[in-house]
């Protein structure tokens, strides 16, 4: 009986082990998504009467049915892997290369669709944030202006685009849209929307860090479960003629 060499025994333990903390992280996400989907405290942030619908459903209940989609996904996929390595099964593993590879291809994708679409985003942004602003202040949502107040102060910004913002709407400009939160000192001259934007692309580096190492581990995969399946292979060739 043909045997592994000490090398793709040792890819099949790593593989295998990958994709067991990449199951239980999918049940984990699983769970979490659930709770999304059937709890009401989310509504606390994004209530009903803000008008923020996605098709069918309100935001929690959309962003729990992609959270649960997204951990099916990682659950059938690492599935495939460790049933591949422990089982010696050249058809989950080559299942496995073919979504991994798929699912490299589709983050590449994304990240040069979101570069070349990043104005037209940016600019989405704006608006999105522009409208949230003014049905929180037209509609008295005390709560959610308390939300707006805290990105102020922490980004040390004012209104979308300046305090004109709160000029234009006759809203009264709160304090902390001034310098330690002291009426007589000077006001935040940059706007919210492009502070925010700022402090998202002072964290790329961290986020592209993140993404990079994720990337490798899923070259990582597809690159082991090529060569594992290839060992069977070579493996199943070799008893053919033992």
């Amino acid at each position: 009986m043909a045997r592994f060499s000490c090398g793709v025994q040792c890819t099949r333990i790593i593989l295998f082990s990958l994709n067991i903390l990449f199951f239980l992280f999918g049940l984990t996400l699983l769970g979490f998504g659930i709770y999304v989907k059937v709890s009401k405290r989310l509504e606390i942030v994004l209530p009903d009467n803000i008008g923020m619908k996605i098709v069918s459903g309100d935001v929690p209940g959309a962003v729990g049915l992609l959270l649960i989609t997204v951990a099916a996904f990682t659950i059938l996929l690492s599935a495939f892997g460790c049933c591949g390595a422990l089982f010696k099964n050249r058809v989950f593993l080559y299942l496995y290369t073919i979504i991994l590879g798929l699912l490299v291809i589709a983050k590449l994708a994304a990240f040069v669709i979101t570069l070349y679409y990043r104005v037209q985003i940016r600019d989405s942004y704006k608006s999105g944030f522009r409208e949230l602003f003014i049905e929180i202040y037209s509609n008295n949502h005390t709560d959610l202006q308390h939300v707006i107040e805290d990105i102020e102060r922490n980004f040390k910004c004012c209104g979308i685009d300046n305090v004109t913002d709160y000029y234009t709407h006759n809203y009264t400009v709160p304090a902390s849209c001034y310098k330690d939160q002291d009426f007589h000192k000077p006001i935040f001259k940059e706007g919210c929307a492009n502070a925010a934007i700022t402090w998202l692309w002072n964290q790329l580096p961290i986020i592209g860090g993140v993404l990079g190492v994720i990337l490798l581990i899923e070259i990582f995969g597809i690159a082991s479960s090529v060569s594992l399946g290839i060992a069977i292979s070579h493996s199943s060739y070799n008893k053919l003629y033992d």
